[in-house]
C-alpha cells in the first residue's frame, strides 16, 4: 500500500469550483478593493457579487484585450482587480495588454485562467498556455492540484501583492490534502518520498501521478512524487532534491511539453544536478475536442496521458538512469 507524506489523505475526485467559489468570496470579504473583470462570463462566487458588491463588478463583454487594459489600469488606482475568463480568451487573446499593461509596472491584478481537458475543440483548449506565460517577466504561475489546494492557493494569490496567473482547470481531480495543509507560494510539496524515481506534477497531472505511483508500487518500485504547484517561481531546492535522491526524474503536465514545467525542471537541472529526465505531456501539437467524460478518457489515451502511460515513462526514465550510471544518494 502507497504510503504518502504528512497532509496527505486520499480523497474521492472533487470539482475544484467549490474551492474557487469559497475562496473567492472570502477574499473578497477580506480586501474590499477586489473587483471581478468578466469578460462575458461569469467567475465563481458572480452570486455573492451580484448581492453583496454589485459595484465590484466590471463587464468588459468580448473584448479581452480591452479587459486587461481595465484591469491595469483598476490596480493603477489601488483595486485589485480579478480577471476570469477560458484561458484562450484573458491570455491569448490579450497577451500583448497583459505585458505591457499588467507586468511591466508590475500591478497587482490575478488572471484566472478557465481551462479543461479537451473542452470545446482547438480553439478554447489550449495546451500552449504555461509555456507562452513563464517567459514573461514579473508573473507568478499557479496551478494547484486539488480542491483544498485550490481554496488555499485563491487566497495566497490574493494576499500576495503583484500579478498571478492562476490556471483555474475544470477537471475533477482526487482529493489529495487534509484541511490544515499548509499552502506557500513557490514551495513544492512532496506527496509521497522514493528511491527509485521521481514525479514531479502540477495541476491534474498530481493525480495521475498518485494513480500510476500505485501501479509501479505493484511492479515493486518505490516512486516518489512532487507537486509542482507553483509552475514560477520554480521551487529549485526541491527539484535539487529529488534528483539527488533518485537521479531519475520524470516531469508531468497537462499541456505542451514545449516552454513548460518540463523545461523549466530540465534546465535547473543541467545547472545544479545530473539526472535522467523524463518530459511527459503532450508532444508538439494542438489540443481536441471532448465534452464529455468518456470523450475525455479517450483523449488521455490518444494523448498518452494515462497513468499507465505515465508509469511506462518512469520506468523508461530509469533505465536511462542505470545506462549512465548516476548515483543516487
Amino acid at each position: 500500500m502507497v504510503k504518502f507524506n504528512k497532509y496527505v489523505q486520499i480523497g474521492q475526485p472533487t470539482a475544484l469550483a467549490a474551492g474557487q467559489e469559497t475562496a473567492i468570496i472570502k477574499a473578497a470579504k477580506k480586501y474590499k478593493n477586489i473587483v471581478v473583470v468578466l469578460e462575458d462570463m461569469g467567475i465563481p462566487g458572480l452570486d455573492w457579487f451580484k448581492i453583496n458588491a454589485p459595484e465590484r463588478i466590471i463587464e468588459c463583454g468580448v473584448a479581452e484585450a480591452n479587459g486587461a487594459v481595465v484591469a491595469g489600469a483598476l490596480a493603477a488606482e489601488g483595486l485589485t482587480p480579478i480577471i476570469y475568463s477560458f484561458t484562450f480568451a484573458c491570455v491569448s487573446r490579450a497577451y500583448n495588454q497583459i505585458r505591457q499593461s499588467i507586468l511591466v509596472d508590475h500591478f497587482n491584478v490575478k488572471i484566472m485562467g478557465r481551462e479543461s481537458w479537451g473542452e470545446f475543440g482547438i480553439s478554447h483548449q489550449v495546451v500552449e498556455t504555461i509555456g507562452s506565460l513563464r517567459v514573461l517577466p514579473n508573473l507568478v504561475i499557479l496551478n494547484p492540484a486539488d480542491i483544498v489546494e485550490t481554496e488555499k492557493a485563491i487566497i495566497a494569490m490574493t494576499d500576495y501583492i503583484g500579478p498571478v496567473f492562476f490556471r483555474a482547470e475544470t477537471l475533477n481531480p482526487l482529493k489529495i490534502y487534509t484541511d490544515d495543509y499548509p499552502f506557500e507560494i513557490g514551495k513544492a510539496s512532496v506527496i509521497k518520498n522514493g528511491k527509485d524515481a521521481t514525479i514531479i506534477a502540477a495541476g491534474y497531472m498530481v493525480t495521475e501521478a498518485i494513480r500510476a505511483v500505485d501501479i509501479l508500487e505493484r511492479d515493486g518500485l518505490d516512486v516518489g512524487i512532487v507537486n509542482m504547484s507553483t509552475l514560477k517561481p520554480l521551487d529549485e531546492k526541491a527539484i535539487i532534491k529529488a534528483a539527488a535522491e533518485t537521479r531519475a526524474i520524470v516531469t508531468a503536465e497537462n499541456g505542451t511539453i514545449i516552454g513548460g514545467l518540463g523545461e523549466g525542471v530540465a534546465a535547473i537541472l543541467a545547472e545544479n544536478m545530473p539526472a535522467a529526465l523524463v518530459r511527459f505531456g503532450i508532444e508538439d501539437e494542438f489540443g481536441q475536442s471532448a465534452n464529455t467524460n468518456i470523450e475525455r478518457d479517450d483523449l488521455k489515451v490518444h494523448f498518452g496521458l494515462t497513468p499507465e502511460d505515465l508509469a511506462v515513462s518512469v520506468k523508461e526514465c530509469i533505465a536511462k538512469r542505470d545506462k549512465f550510471k548516476l548515483q543516487r544518494k
